[in-house]
């Protein structure tokens, strides 16, 4: 099923799909599917596949997946890999979204970890910021970003690390910014891509899975569209196809 759009600052905006799947292993399968894919078509019509990943159980999952079963059928060789946001925290620590990454896909596909543009959150937040967002406009020249952006949405309707209220929501010319996550996470200086960046990828991908999810999407979608919503996820558009890839759990079936 899908939702329409209303228009962004780049003209009409693709339609939202919702597709819903039965389970979290289904979820993951569908997931790897798209990713193979549009990895292949993205090699074969512009020479490389461009991934920005996301934190979470449900990704760490679907990287399992991708660095096992799917692991001949993506052209990683020609692949570059991006992150969508990171805790302030060194490589190696637990909450670090590059460590699970690494630990569930990266080490596993020989040389892909060096094909893998980390945020340097043991940094300075405003360097580490800095840092990643000349990374990115070295990488892309134009006004195009990812061939897929994969994206979560927390309990709080916060995607990324672009969470309800933060000045974050609002920047339309940086690509990369530090923020802050709410008082009660465990880790609460953060660096986010912006708004601008997922608009312009290709195709965006969010990844729902079970009944703790149901109320939160159900909001989310509901202000789909509107850049005044008090959910962040509900602001974010993207080039060609945007996706929420829901279990049935979610759907609240």
């Amino acid at each position: 099923m899908s939702r329409e759009r209303s228009s962004n600052q780049r003209g009409l905006v693709p339609p939202l799909e919702v597709r819903e799947v039965a389970d979290p292993a289904g979820l993951c399968r569908a997931a790897a599917e798209l990713i193979a894919t549009t990895a292949a078509a993205a090699v074969a019509a512009r020479g490389r596949f461009t991934l920005a990943l996301s934190g979470g159980s449900t990704p760490r999952a679907l990287y399992q997946l991708l660095a096992a079963e799917y692991a001949s059928r993506i052209p990683w060789t020609s692949s570059q890999l991006y992150f969508g946001d990171e805790r302030c925290v060194p490589p190696d620590n637990s909450d670090s979204n590059y460590r699970m990454a690494e630990e569930s896909l990266l080490s596993r596909i020989p040389g892909l970890t060096e094909r893998t543009a980390r945020i340097e959150g043991e940094r300075e937040p405003d360097d580490a910021a800095e840092r990643y967002e000349a990374v990115l406009r070295n990488a892309f020249v134009d006004d195009v970003t990812f061939d897929v952006a994969l994206l979560g949405v927390g309990p709080d309707g916060h995607t990324a690390s672009l969470f309800p209220g933060s000045p974050a929501l609002d920047e339309r010319t940086k690509w990369v910014v530090n923020t802050e996550a709410p008082a009660t996470m465990k880790v609460p200086d953060r660096i986010t891509l912006t708004y601008p960046m997922f608009a312009n990828a290709r195709t965006v991908m969010f990844l729902l899975a079970g009944p703790d999810k149901r109320d939160i999407l159900a909001r989310v979608l509901a202000s789909a569209g509107n850049p005044q919503s008090p959910y962040p996820a509900s602001r974010v558009t993207a080039r060609e196809h945007l996706i929420y890839l829901v279990d049935r759990a979610a759907l609240g079936k």
